[in-house]
């Protein structure tokens, strides 16, 4: 599979005009597996969702990572302007007609957070569901007109708790508006979320 392939793409709701969400789903998963979640915290507001541009597993992912499950910075690095020039031209021909909140899940949630790193100016906020820091020795830059929620739990089996608090952390010291929440369960999403996500969407990106 080339490295920069196409992002396939399923989209809904465009004759809504709330801010728009950008759908990135996890490691070995594909663009149909958040659509529920989409469906639960923003029914009335438009979602694009998209597959990753690596094969994985039996599904896709945002960008590679090493024999050890270590993050190939590398190629996130080069992932996040791939998937960031996307956004830009989805902007430009109105494929999304405001500037999204980019929801990503996991890996999907890893790679939102790197774009913000690097081109922060393709999206208004984030909802990252179990991330890692993109660049743990970085500095964003300046996001003090960005809003984000970063939510993680307590029995991640995949997560470090210093993990959450360092993503946090540098994304804080860029002056976003960052919401942090731990829930009691595991690395999937617990059953109270969906609500939670709605309610911070309805609060901080309201429609028009």
């Amino acid at each position: 599979m080339p490295e920069h392939q196409d992002f396939l793409s399923l989209s809904a709701r465009a004759e809504h005009d709330a801010p728009p969400l950008v759908l990135l789903h996890g490691s070995g998963m594909h663009e149909r597996n958040l659509i529920a979640l989409a469906d639960r915290v923003g029914p009335d507001r438009p979602y694009l969702s998209l597959r990753g541009a690596v094969a994985w597993e039996e599904g896709f992912a945002f960008f590679r990572r090493n024999p050890d499950r270590t993050l190939d910075y590398t190629d996130l690095f080069n992932q996040t302007h791939h998937l960031a020039d996307f956004l830009q031209k989805a902007l430009e021909t109105r494929l999304l007609k405001r500037p999204p909140v980019l929801l990503g899940f996991s890996n999907g949630a890893i790679m939102a957070a790197s774009v913000l790193l690097h081109r922060p100016e393709t999206a208004i906020g984030a909802v990252l569901l179990r991330p890692l820091s993109p660049a743990p020795a970085a500095d964003f830059p300046e996001l003090k007109n960005h809003r984000i929620l970063v939510l993680a739990a307590e029995r991640d089996e995949r997560r470090a708790p210093e993990d959450v608090v360092l993503v946090s952390h540098q994304i804080e010291k860029s002056g976003a508006r960052v919401t942090t929440r731990l829930f009691p369960t595991g690395h999937g999403l617990d059953e109270r979320e969906p609500d939670f996500i709605r309610n911070w969407l309805a609060e901080n990106f309201p429609p028009a």
